[in-house]
Formats: C-alpha cells, sequence, structure tokens
C-alpha cells in the first residue's frame, strides 16, 4: 500500500488535505496553528486501490503557551518517523501566504534526508489565485498541483499523479469486500493514561504521551495484531465537561470522541485509580450505554496504589525491621464501590493495570478479544426460547394494569454488532426494565457475553415483521 505523507508548516491546510482525500472528517481543521500533533492515519480509495495517507503535526511548532517544549519535540519525532516511511511525501503550502522562510527551511531539511517532495500549493480557492504558482514552481519541484482542499480544486489531478505512482511502484492493492478489523475506542478523561495504553497495545510509541491534558486532540488511529484479528484502536482527545470546554478546538475534539464512540465495536473506558469514578467518568460510561458498547473498564495507574510500610518480625530472638509494599485499598473494595457508582455498566468487566510500567496489560488483549467474541455470539432460536420459557416459568412477568406480558417468541438478530433479541409479545407496553434485566441475567447463565448489553426489542400482534426478524437457525 502506497504511504503519502503531508507535511508543511502549521496552519498550511494538511487536515483538511487529509480530510478531503479520505472523503471524511479524520482530523480536526482548525485556524490555530499546532493543532494536530501526533500522525494521523487513513486508509483512502481510488480506482479500486488502496492509500494510506499520513498527516503529520506541522514543522516549526514552538514550544509556546499552547505547544509546551515537550510536546513539541514529540512532535518533531512523529514527523521525522512519517517522513523516513514514506512513499511519497506532500509538502503542502499556503498559496496565499507565499514562500516562507519556514517553507525553505523544511525543504532543505527534506533535500538534506535524500526525500525528493512533491509540491502541493493549497488554498487556491479561485482561478485568479493560479497566478501566485510561478513564486512556487521557482523551487524546483516536481511534479506540483496548485489545490484547494476546501474546494476540491486540483484533487482529481492530484490523484491521478498518485495512481500513476502506485503502478510505478507495483504496490497497488485492489480492495476486496473484506470485513474492516474490529474498531476499538480508548476513551476516558484528560490525562488518565489513554495513549500510554494504546502504545502499549500496539507495541510501539505511536501517540504523543505528556502530562500535560489535552495532549491527544484527535482520534488516532492503530492497527494491533492478536491472534488472527488485525484490530483497530482508536486513541480518543480526553473528554472534558462541557461547562470546562475553554476553546473550539477541545469542542470539537469532545464531538470527535463521541462520533469514535459510537461507531466503535468495543470500548475501553479508563479511570484514574486515585481519583475513583468522578463525575465526568460516569458522564463518559453514560454516553458509551447510550450508544449501546460492549465495554471494558480499566483502572489505570493502579501500581500508584500502594505505600510502603514497616514490618516488624522477631527472627532469632531478634526484632527484625523491614519495608513492605500494601496496597491502600483492595481491588475488591474498590470494584465494590465503582460498581456502586456506575451500575449501569454492570455487564463490563474491570481490569486493574498501568499501562506506563505494563502491568497486566497483556492481559487486556484477552478480554478484548473474548468481548469481541461474545458481542458476535449467536444463540440458536430452539436454545434461546427454551432459555426464556424456563425463566417465564421461574418468575412470571408482574402485572401491569391488571394484564401480564407474554412472550410468545424470541429470536437473535445477526449482524446486530451486540446480542439483540426479538420479543414477540402480546403488548409491548406490559414491559418493565426490571424483567428484561431478570431475562437478561438467564440469558448469561448459559452464556456470560462478557461486556456486552443485552438488547431487547418487542413486537407485537399486528405490526409487521421482516425477514431479518428471523435470522437465527435451530
Amino acid at each position: 500500500m502506497l504511504r503519502i505523507v503531508l507535511v508543511g508548516r502549521p496552519n498550511v491546510g494538511k487536515s483538511a488535505l487529509l480530510n478531503r482525500l479520505v472523503r471524511r472528517t479524520v482530523s480536526i481543521v482548525h485556524d490555530q496553528p499546532g493543532v494536530t500533533r501526533d500522525r494521523i492515519s487513513a486508509i483512502a480509495h481510488y480506482k479500486e486501490c488502496a492509500f494510506e495517507i499520513v498527516d503529520t503535526g506541522g514543522i516549526g511548532v514552538f514550544n509556546t503557551s499552547m505547544t509546551p517544549g515537550d510536546i513539541a519535540g514529540a512532535v518533531r519525532i512523529q514527523t521525522d518517523i512519517a517522513i523516513e516511511t514514506a512513499d511519497v511525501i506532500l509538502l503542502v503550502m499556503d498559496g496565499l501566504e507565499g514562500v516562507t522562510p519556514l517553507d525553505t527551511e523544511i525543504l532543505r531539511k527534506l533535500r538534506k534526508s535524500g526525500k525528493h517532495p512533491w509540491l502541493l500549493v493549497n488554498k487556491l480557492d479561485l482561478p485568479r489565485h493560479e497566478d501566485r504558482a510561478s513564486e512556487f514552481l521557482r523551487l524546483g519541484l516536481n511534479p506540483a498541483f496548485m489545490v484547494s482542499a476546501s474546494h476540491g480544486r486540483g484533487i482529481s489531478e492530484l490523484w491521478e499523479a498518485l495512481w500513476k505512482k502506485n503502478e510505478e511502484t507495483s504496490q497497488a492493492e485492489v480492495v476486496r469486500n473484506e470485513t474492516a478489523g474490529p474498531r476499538v475506542a480508548i476513551v476516558g478523561r484528560p490525562n488518565v493514561g489513554k495513549s500510554s495504553l494504546a502504545n502499549r497495545l500496539a507495541g510501539a510509541e505511536r501517540v504523543i504521551v505528556s502530562d500535560v491534558p489535552g495532549t491527544t486532540r484527535d482520534a488516532i488511529e492503530l492497527t494491533a495484531r492478536y491472534g488472527k484479528i488485525a484490530y483497530c484502536l482508536i486513541d480518543t482527545a480526553g473528554v472534558r465537561t462541557k461547562s470546562k470546554i475553554r476553546d473550539n478546538v477541545e469542542m470539537y475534539s469532545r464531538h470527535g470522541t463521541e462520533k469514535t464512540v459510537a461507531r466503535c465495536d468495543v470500548a475501553i473506558l479508563m479511570l484514574n485509580a486515585s481519583d475513583g469514578a468522578t463525575r465526568q467518568d460516569r458522564e463518559i460510561a453514560r454516553m458509551i450505554l447510550d450508544y449501546q458498547k460492549p465495554c471494558l473498564v480499566l483502572v489505570n495507574k493502579w501500581d500508584l496504589n500502594e505505600k510502603l510500610e514497616l514490618e516488624h518480625e522477631m527472627k532469632k530472638g531478634e526484632l527484625k525491621v523491614r519495608k513492605v509494599k500494601r496496597r491502600t485499598i483492595s481491588s475488591s473494595e474498590y470494584e465494590t464501590d465503582l460498581r456502586f457508582a456506575m451500575p449501569f455498566l454492570e455487564y463490563a468487566p474491570i481490569k486493574f493495570i498501568s499501562a506506563l510500567q505494563g502491568y497486566h496489560a497483556q492481559a487486556i488483549w484477552k478480554d478484548i478479544d473474548r468481548i469481541n467474541q461474545a458481542r458476535q455470539f449467536l444463540f440458536s432460536t430452539g436454545i434461546l426460547n427454551r432459555i426464556l420459557n424456563r425463566a417465564q416459568e421461574r418468575v412470571q412477568p408482574p402485572m401491569k394494569s391488571g394484564k401480564r406480558l407474554k412472550i410468545y417468541y424470541a429470536t437473535q438478530k445477526q449482524n446486530a454488532g451486540i446480542p439483540t433479541f426479538l420479543l414477540f409479545v402480546n403488548h409491548r407496553d406490559l414491559w418493565m426494565e426490571n424483567y428484561g434485566r431478570y431475562l437478561a441475567h438467564q440469558l448469561r447463565e448459559e452464556q456470560p457475553l462478557l461486556g456486552c448489553p443485552i438488547i431487547f426489542q418487542l413486537r407485537q400482534k399486528g405490526e409487521k415483521v421482516s425477514e431479518e426478524d428471523f435470522p437465527s437457525k435451530d
């Protein structure tokens, strides 16, 4: 697969170009310099071939209040890695501002590294703007493209050139109708260790890690393989409460995280061990529940839940004193408190980890894999109805307005993403959520369905049904 890397100084339109090439919003577009920090990659398709497009942080991001020194340094490292691994480098410049000294310095750096970038002059929204092209052509870069990422001008010519390059290098990859790997979103408040976990699971330093809250702005997609499955890990921006959002970038980040949760197959909710379940954690948990997503809860920085204590013992008639590490609270006590604070995520397993130190990190993959299998598990129609019939014999549905719910038949929907059961009943208005939880527990006794919510959808007499309502076979 041809890897195309977008480089340039801040605020020349690289993120807008990425979004234009992949035909969806992947990277935040904002006129504030330094918004993009990590390497953001996405797959674009042209003429039945796949291309990897990589957006980098702006070269020349300096140490400012918006971009502290350690983050600025990490941005440079991530950009250098992207340049080194690129098949094609698109050097993006601002067509309205002309060639700046920083543009010239970036070009000098690329040439010194042995790379031969293609020139892409952006923001030429109108035909009359192309009069400025001669200034850029004097740089001697070939090929050169005059485009407008926001309006799509010149993009077709760029795609044709990339297609020919792909053919020349014999790296064409025909796109087949294969399902993409399961999408696993890592979500939580700022600075709880999401990026450290993403790097740990991916086995590489792909995402910038910093103590500064809000380091990650975009949703960063990484590919990681466990067993025979290639998972798509998504590191998201930390979710703040709406009242604490300070600027548009944070607002876009929050919106992007919510969209990621809506599209993911499994959500990992990360908490900070020292904070417990905060109000914001509960809000994020509620978001996961509202989108009906399978979930794994990770309590990070569990290694900090220790303190040194002096222990005294008699040994050979002498009193010995030694220092030992003890937990300030046991995991079982912590889990009890957590379940009480977030009862609506009772289906989600809880793991205690240290993403930075690697404590229990590899066990996370086993849980992710088990949850992924559980969300696709299908009961046969016969077994499903036997379970529900036994459940009704043990405990009948409660009466409501002098009437009792009757479940005539049940089936499970295929390809629903989570265990979803269709119940054919006498009257849907007689359904009670408490009885639904009871039926869900009966199903879990037969099959745990780890980390998955169980959804019941009701059909009553007289309602039209489709073939999708009868998918599973005995």
